[in-house]
Formats: C-alpha cells, sequence, structure tokens
C-alpha cells in the first residue's frame, strides 16, 4: 500500500477517524501527507512550522523559536491538500527525533576530538564520512546508548 493522500484519506475514512479522533503516531513522510503537505521535496518540510530549512544548514546549531503554522491552505508553502488530521493530533516518533539529535550533534563534534575517534573506533566499518555527517542506522544508535559512554 503506498503512502499517498488518497489511500490515507480512503484509511482514515474506512476507520471512521472523524468520528472518534484518535491521535497519530507516524514516520514523517506519512505525517507530511496527514497534513496536507507535498510528498515529494519541500522547502517548508516540517509540517507543523511556518518557516523553512533551505540555506540554513549553518544555522541549525541556534536555538530560535519558530512561529506556528496558523493555516493549511492549499497550495501556500507546499501545502498540497486539505490536512486529514488536525497538527495537535499528530504525535511525533521518538525514535526518529533521537536519531535526528545524534546526527545533529555528531555534525557538530570536532572531528578530531576524543568524542568523534571513539564513534570511529566504536563503529570501524562504517566509513568516516558517514560518522561526519552523522548518519547512523537503528542498531548502531541502540548500541551506542547501550554501551553508557
Amino acid at each position: 500500500m503506498k503512502e499517498t493522500y488518497e489511500t490515507l484519506k480512503h484509511m482514515l475514512s474506512s476507520i471512521e477517524y472523524s468520528k472518534h479522533s484518535w491521535h497519530i503516531r507516524a514516520d514523517s513522510k506519512v505525517i507530511a501527507v496527514l497534513v496536507g503537505l507535498q510528498a515529494d521535496y519541500t522547502k517548508f518540510f516540517f509540517p507543523f512550522c511556518a518557516s523553512g530549512t533551505v540555506g540554513t544548514e549553518k544555522k541549525h546549531y541556534i536555538k530560535k523559536v519558530r512561529p506556528k503554522r496558523q493555516l493549511l491552505i492549499p497550495s501556500v508553502k507546499n501545502e498540497k491538500n486539505e490536512p486529514l488530521s488536525a497538527p495537535e493530533k499528530i504525535l511525533l516518533p521518538p525514535f526518529h527525533i533521537k536519531l535526528g539529535l545524534m546526527k545533529n550533534f555528531v555534525k557538530a563534534m570536532d572531528c578530531g576530538g576524543s568524542g568523534f575517534q571513539y564513534l570511529r573506533l566504536k563503529f570501524p566499518k562504517v566509513s568516516e564520512t558517514k560518522i561526519k555527517e552523522g548518519i547512523f542506522v537503528g542498531p548502531q544508535f541502540r548500541q551506542l546508548m547501550k554501551s553508557g559512554v
């Protein structure tokens, strides 16, 4: 089953989602479809923020309060369809958040520091480029969490 707007709309109507109004936990692609964003590349990807991320890679480590999207209007800021669920009813997956935090943390590390060297020793089969970019998979993340370092 493809994760398209039409498929999710049909599925939600089949389970009478509007009647029950349950909370939904899904990955980022499904969340984007649920709030009506276009499925492909988007400048304003994060469905709950009104500001974009293109060209801000160097500023990711600056704490900033981003404005909440007030209206979800199709054809404005990458909105393609009417939202299938209220944003308040969507729960972000904690594991995806943890992987994202780890990626940002590793990218901010000094490549010559002891923490970075620890990662290179811990994962000898992972290329240095992947480590520099903070690209890890679930089992590697779990292995680091269990190591207690």
